[in-house]
């Protein structure tokens, strides 16, 4: 949720503010929004690890204009709560739906969750458990489901591949090979311009 915040105010206050301020403003709004209060103190006290140069009553006065900037819409939706609702509806196996939960968690480690709504990436995340795990329906059975869900397919297709190509670069990642790997990812850039 701090991540949403932090990726709201970025594009109006990105240059007004430091962003070591605006990082703690918006971990400290997003553990209150959350239901899991920190005294104000506590964070900023986390903070000074990276030698945070500000004190408390800075840490309250940029709360109020990440407030202001963000017009005081702190909803963020998840994931989470459309694939608890599709497992309740399409009495899916609680093993799918743990695979996909951890999709979802991993899917928070890339920038899907600001690209695409919700929904979709739950979808996607379903989709690949059903992958892993076959589940219980036959295929007839959630070609049909995917159909009704009245969903762009080539949404949840590109969050799909996305999710691939971390898993890919997760799992094939070691330090001697990262410059080949950022030389590929520059060139594949270069490529589509």
């Amino acid at each position: 949720m701090a991540a949403n915040y932090w990726e709201s105010s970025q594009f109006n206050t990105f240059y007004d503010i430091d962003p070591y301020l605006m990082t703690t403003t918006c971990m400290y709004l997003a553990c209150k929004v959350e239901e899991c209060p920190h005294n104000i103190k506590q964070v900023w006290n986390e903070s000074k690890i990276i030698r945070f140069p500000y004190d408390v009553p800075d840490v309250a006065e940029c709360e109020s204009y990440l407030l202001e900037e963000m017009k005081f819409y702190l909803v963020v939706y998840h994931p989470y709560q459309v694939l608890i609702d599709i497992h309740e509806q399409a009495n899916m196996p609680k093993a799918s739906l743990q695979a996909a939960w951890s999709i979802i968690n991993d899917s928070f480690k890339t920038d899907m969750v600001f690209v695409y709504p919700p929904h979709v990436i739950a979808i996607a995340a379903l989709f690949l458990s059903r992958v892993v795990d076959q589940g219980n329906q036959s295929d007839v059975e959630a070609q049909q489901w995917y159909a009704d869900l009245n969903v762009d397919v080539t949404d949840v297709l590109q969050v799909v591949n996305e999710l691939l190509a971390v898993y890919e670069v997760w799992t094939g990642y070691v330090d001697e090979k990262m410059p080949d790997m950022v030389s590929r990812y520059i060139a594949d850039i270069a490529a589509s311009c």
